[in-house]
């Protein structure tokens, strides 16, 4: 989402009085799928135990009942999770700094999703020379060489990405404005030497049964679609890029079911036609919601209810456009007032302690979809092809 405060741990959260520290749910036996709904842990202005606000939220998703991982390893990212904050010139050197991000990719997460820019201090928006490019390069191709090496014959598959990409070509978060040609061309060139170097270190790193792969995230997609200037309709078609997630918060606000499904089929419809055909990409689709979510207000009980409405819409429509995932914004609230106390009410866990409806409608899913992948599997000897899954995840999402 937007940022509009600075990532500050709200570590005064923990003595407010009449706060609960929200348990852990037991960590569930789960099946070897892609239950395709998921969360994320990337802010937080609170935490409650002494662990980290990256700990915490990792344990929480997983004893949730999701595989799916999804954190930061941006620059700002120890100040985020209330790490210590020690100075590094690479991705891979802070991802070693601090043991609690290795802990969380070591958890038993089958998919791991990470924004990655730079901490190489190259700015990509005032070019990029040859110089600049072999350090960016190098520093993709190391942490992603890293990773197949470490994580090699795990089952883990790893998405690397950035946040927000439109917002990081649109100046000031004006989505009106015309980015610059030379914005573009810079942005065009970042994204390829990303992908670039994420495909060397496959091809040259020997691994196996571990994957990696690189996406770009928009956020302003229907401006390409109208033909005005944006990384959709300027960018996507230049970069022979794996995956594309959309962070879909302009398709899905003020809009009925049947709209957002309309205007959400249109829009990854038009995103893969935008793509370079690719081989070896394990899903149906390379296109999926990165980031959703709806907001509530404490002070009208039923916004809560219009939340959970409109949250599972979402999830419906993504399993019938047969997306390979819909992240929900998030874990732990970062739409969040310290001083005021005023909160958008995203989150799966609030400020104080409490898990939300919005919680427990995904962890239902997961208990649900887990035990019928297993007793599909006792009776079959194999797991369900994709169709029959999506139907059942439609099935079950509808009795919740």
């Amino acid at each position: 989402m937007k940022k509009k405060f600075s990532f500050i741990l709200f570590f005064s959260s923990l003595f407010i009085f009449g706060q609960t520290i929200p348990e852990y749910d037991k960590n569930p036996d789960l099946e070897d799928y892609n239950f395709v709904l998921g969360t994320q842990g990337i802010g937080g202005y609170y935490k409650f135990t002494d662990e980290s606000a990256l700990i915490e939220q990792a344990k929480h998703t997983r004893a949730m009942g999701s595989n799916v991982l999804k954190i930061t390893l941006a620059k700002k990212s120890p100040k985020i999770y209330g790490l210590p904050i020690r100075k590094v010139k690479t991705t891979k050197e802070l991802f070693l700094s601090n043991k609690d991000y290795k802990r969380v990719f070591d958890m038993d997460f089958k998919y791991i999703f990470t924004w990655v820019h730079s901490l190489t201090q190259i700015q990509w928006k005032k070019g990029i020379n040859k110089s600049e490019e072999q350090i960016l390069y190098a520093e993709m191709y190391e942490f992603a060489t890293y990773l197949l090496k470490e994580y090699n014959n795990s089952g883990k598959t790893f998405m690397i990405g950035n946040w927000e990409g439109d917002w990081l070509l649109h100046s000031g978060y004006d989505r009106y404005m015309t980015p610059p040609k030379k914005h573009v061309k810079n942005m065009t060139k970042w994204f390829q030497i990303r992908q670039k170097a994420i495909d060397d270190a496959k091809k040259k790193t020997k691994h196996e049964n571990v994957q990696i792969y690189h996406y770009i995230e928009l956020n302003l997609v229907l401006k390409g679609m109208n033909g005005d200037v944006c990384i959709a309709e300027d960018i996507l078609p230049k970069v022979d890029v794996d995956l594309v997630s959309y962070s879909s918060y302009e398709a899905i606000k003020k809009r009925n079911f049947e709209e957002k499904t309309k205007t959400l089929t249109d829009i990854f419809n038009y995103l893969e036609k935008q793509l370079k055909p690719k081989k070896d990409i394990p899903f149906t689709r390379r296109v999926f919601i990165g980031e959703y979510g709806y907001q509530a207000n404490i002070n009208k009980p039923q916004s809560f209810v219009k939340q959970h409405n409109q949250t599972k819409e979402i999830m419906q429509i993504a399993l019938a456009l047969n997306l390979p995932f819909a992240l929900h914004w998030e874990m732990y609230n970062n739409e969040y007032h310290k001083k005021t106390g005023q909160s958008k009410e995203m989150s799966l866990i609030n400020e104080q302690g409490k898990k939300t409806s919005l919680y427990f409608l995904h962890q239902a899913y997961y208990k649900k979809m887990n035990a019928y992948l297993k007793s599909y599997k006792a009776q079959f000897n194999k797991y369900p092809d994709t169709n029959l899954f999506r139907g059942k995840a439609l099935e079950v999402l509808k009795s919740l």
